[in-house]
C-alpha cells in the first residue's frame, strides 16, 4: 500500500476522534489537532492525486510509443519486402553487361585494348624504379583481313587461347583490333622477348586447330629501344611492319636508335 495513502487513512481518523472528543469534552485544543489532521489528510490525498495522475500520463506516454514503434515496424517490413522483391527480380532476369564496362574480350579472353596504353605505363615506369627490363610484343595473324568475320573470330580465338597458355602469370596480353594482341612482359629482355614471341608461334603450329595460322611479331625492350611507353610501342609496331614485309610467320627485333 503507497505510503502517503496509509498517513492519509491515519490523518483522518485522528482528526475524527479528536473532533469528536472535542465536541464531548468541550475542548477547544482537541478541535484544532482535528483540523490539523484534516489538513495532513487533504494533502496526502492530494499527493496520492498528483502520482496517480502522473502514472496516467506515463501510461498514456508508453501507449503512444507503442503505437508509434508498430508503425515503424510495419514500414520497415513492407521496405524489407521491397528489397527482398527487387532482388529476386535481379537475380531471375539477365543483365547484359555494358560493353564499355568489360575488362575482357569475350573472343579471346585477354584484356579489353582499353587497358593496353596504361599497362605499359605502369610497367615501364616500375621497371625504372626498378632497374629492370620490360619488353612489348605485338602479335598480328597474317592474311585475316580478307577472311570473312566468322573465321577471323576463331582464328582469333584460338590465338588469345594460346597466348594466355604461353605467358607468365606476371605478363599481360590485350586484344588490339581485330586480328592483333599486344603482350607486356615483365622484367624481360631481347632473349626473353624473342623466346616468348618464339613460344606462340611454335604453339600456334603444333594446334590441330591452328596449323594453318601464321604470326608476325615486332618486339621492342625498354631501356634498350626506348625509355618511354608511346615510344616503346612506336618501336614494337615498327619491328611489326619490318616482319611483315619479309612476309608471313616471322619475328622481329626493333632497331636500336
Amino acid at each position: 500500500m503507497d505510503r502517503r495513502l496509509v498517513v492519509s487513512v491515519c490523518a483522518a481518523v485522528a482528526a475524527l476522534a479528536a473532533g469528536v472528543a472535542a465536541v464531548v469534552v468541550d475542548l477547544p485544543v482537541l478541535g484544532v489537532a482535528a483540523g490539523v489532521g484534516a489538513v495532513v489528510s487533504g494533502l496526502a490525498a492530494a499527493a496520492i492525486a498528483v502520482r496517480l495522475r502522473a502514472s496516467q500520463d506515463m501510461l498514456t506516454i508508453v501507449d503512444a510509443e507503442l503505437r508509434r514503434s508498430r508503425r515503424e515496424v510495419d514500414a520497415l517490413s513492407a521496405v524489407f519486402a521491397e528489397e527482398a522483391t527487387l532482388r529476386h527480380a535481379e537475380v531471375t532476369v539477365p543483365v547484359r553487361p555494358d560493353p564499355a564496362e568489360t575488362v575482357f574480350d569475350e573472343a579471346t579472353g585477354l584484356l579489353d585494348e582499353r587497358f593496353f596504353a596504361a599497362t605499359v605505363h605502369q610497367r615501364v615506369a616500375a621497371a625504372r624504379r626498378q632497374l629492370q627490363p620490360v619488353s612489348v610484343v605485338l602479335i598480328e595473324l597474317d592474311s585475316l583481313h580478307e577472311v570473312t568475320a566468322e573465321s577471323r573470330e576463331q582464328a582469333v580465338t584460338v590465338l588469345g587461347d594460346i597466348v594466355r597458355r604461353t605467358l607468365r602469370e606476371c605478363d599481360v596480353a590485350c586484344r588490339l583490333g581485330d586480328v592483333m594482341a599486344g603482350v607486356v612482359l615483365e622484367d624481360t629482355a631481347e632473349a626473353g622477348a624473342v623466346w616468348a614471341a618464339e613460344r606462340v608461334r611454335g604453339n600456334l603450329h603444333g594446334s590441330p586447330v591452328g596449323e594453318s595460322l601464321t604470326i608476325s611479331a615486332g618486339i621492342a625492350c625498354y631501356p634498350s629501344h626506348a625509355l618511354g611507353a608511346p615510344e616503346l610501342v612506336e618501336m614494337a609496331g615498327q619491328a611489326l611492319a619490318s616482319a611483315r614485309a619479309r612476309g608471313r610467320d616471322h619475328v622481329e627485333i626493333a632497331q636500336a636508335e
